[in-house]
């Protein structure tokens, strides 16, 4: 079997965490694997299997993989022998369009890999500047790249072009473990974002303002106690929730059986609880289960995860010059 000119692993992640909308984000252990290969001919082909199949093999610009490639072989000054052919052969665990981060992913995944078989290596900075162009926000990405928790804030948007992103990451708590439904239904981030409003009230930013403090606070200090206030989110959950029917109920199901925070996924409709301990997370996977196999309405399952702490993973290129 011929051998990969390169390989990268990038973990599906879970963003806003409830107060943390568009900057807060947490990488999962579900992975996305990318192999480059030559190609047969010119151009870019792809071919995936797993969970995220049909957004990796999406044809033309609305393949978010084959664009970041792209982008990620223009940042690294084109390759030396052309335009050149490429296979990049795709095998994912993210579930798409679920809020657990499968775009994002895929656009990580074609950065490191265009980026890897260029004439020259951009900088870190560069890279999650140009993910979060490329996905409309940092979030996501941030964690997909560099793992652990992240807060990455936009700086002003360029014409036509990527912003800088301040990017701070945080270190994992040994204790917190998540647990996540994934539905069998999917969602467009882009309805999601449709059902925001164009104004809040000033009561509200305030509040999210101080929750999302409060949030930095709890992954600082290690303090799950303050998870359940840090989460009580006031600007996007109340006007996407009424149109994902069930992730409301699950949210309330998993802090009846003691998850110390629990929100959407995303934009869901995915919902990520956090856990303080193996019995915690046991209680919120067994409720969330039971849940599910009530009604024949309610498809989806629960699954215990694992926090990544390692980000994007690219072996490196073979030496083609």
């Amino acid at each position: 079997m011929a051998r990969p000119i390169a390989t990268v692993e990038v973990p599906g992640s879970s963003a806003n965490l409830g107060s943390g909308f568009d900057c807060f984000a947490v990488a999962l252990s579900l992975k996305l694997r990318a192999d480059l290969y030559p190609g047969e001919e010119a151009g870019i082909a792809v071919v995936a299997r797993g969970e995220g199949s049909a957004e990796a093999e999406a044809d033309g610009e609305r393949n978010p993989l084959i664009t970041a490639f792209r982008e990620g072989l223009r940042a690294a000054g084109g390759w030396g022998g052309g335009s050149g052919s490429w296979r990049i052969e795709v095998s994912s665990m993210v579930p798409s369009t679920r809020g657990l981060g499968s775009s994002a992913a895929a656009i990580v995944a074609g950065l490191l890999l265009g980026a890897s078989v260029g004439r020259q290596t951009p900088d870190a900075a560069e890279l999650l500047a140009l993910a979060a162009w490329l996905e409309g926000h940092p979030d996501n990405v941030a964690a997909a790249l560099y793992g652990g928790f992240t807060l990455a804030v936009s700086g002003r948007q360029q014409v036509g072009g990527p912003s800088a992103v301040t990017l701070r990451r945080f270190r994992v708590p040994d204790d917190w473990i998540p647990v996540v439904f994934i539905p069998h239904r999917q969602s467009r981030t882009a309805d999601m974002r449709a059902a925001l409003p164009a104004r809040l009230p000033h009561a509200d930013a305030a509040a999210q303002a101080a929750r999302s403090a409060l949030l930095t606070t709890a992954i600082l200090t290690s303090d799950a106690t303050l998870l359940h206030e840090a989460m009580d989110d006031r600007i996007h959950q109340p006007y996407r929730l009424p149109h994902l029917p069930g992730s409301a109920a699950l949210i309330e199901a998993a802090y009846q059986s003691g998850a110390a925070g629990a929100c959407l996924s995303g934009a869901g409709p995915a919902v990520l609880a956090i856990c303080d301990s193996p019995i915690s997370a046991h209680a919120v996977e067994k409720a969330w289960n039971a849940w599910a196999s009530e009604a024949a309405d309610r498809p989806g399952m629960a699954t215990r995860l694992r926090f990544d702490t390692a980000g994007a993973k690219l072996s490196p290129a073979v030496d083609r010059s």
